[in-house]
């Protein structure tokens, strides 16, 4: 017989937890790329009525000021929800969270944020997504390949000797990588 665990994330818990205006404007960091974005977004008509139509959503967001999907991605949703009366939208430090977000880590492995969390009316979740859409993540691993590969290529030479001189430096200091 499977048991469920009960969710730490509470009504009491929702609801204490910052709007995404409160959020934006306690951050510490990335706060006016975060409000440019914001100012910059515009929701297609069509998403906006999808949005209303589906009744009350809530959303719980972990994440933390200087994540870069955060400044690119939250405030697509912060746009929706000011849009949208019914979307309401939270977001809670990633570190002030970990009992939740190690609930949703990213393969079972990493903290990544944002992470979305889409619930109903009575706080069930709906959905997750963590960091950002699959296709983009595909988009950024490809990327991130393709710039290893050239600048490998283009520093040769120096990748080679930082090298020789790293392996020389594990041995000789018995140096141990997290």
């Amino acid at each position: 017989m499977a048991t469920h665990q009960k969710s730490p994330l509470t009504r009491e818990r929702f609801q204490n937890t910052p709007t995404f205006a409160q959020y934006v404007q306690g951050m510490k960091a990335n706060k006016e790329k975060m409000q440019q974005h914001l100012e910059e977004i515009e929701i297609p008509q069509a998403e906006l009525n999808w949005w209303r139509s589906i009744g009350p959503v809530n959303v719980f967001v972990l994440t933390y000021d200087g994540c870069g999907d955060a400044v690119y991605n939250l405030p697509i949703l912060g746009k929706i929800a000011q849009q949208c009366p019914n979307v309401d939208l939270r977001v809670a430090q990633r570190d002030d969270n970990l009992d939740i977000m190690d609930q949703y880590l990213n393969q079972g492995t990493y903290r990544s944020v944002p992470t979305f969390i889409f619930l109903d009316e009575n706080l069930q979740e709906i959905g997750n997504l963590k960091e950002r859409a699959e296709s983009m993540t595909r988009v950024v691993e490809s990327e991130g390949i393709a710039l290893r590969r050239r600048l490998r290529e283009e520093n040769k030479e120096p990748w080679r000797n930082e090298m020789i001189r790293e392996f020389h430096d594990v041995v000789e200091s018995r140096k141990k990588y997290p």
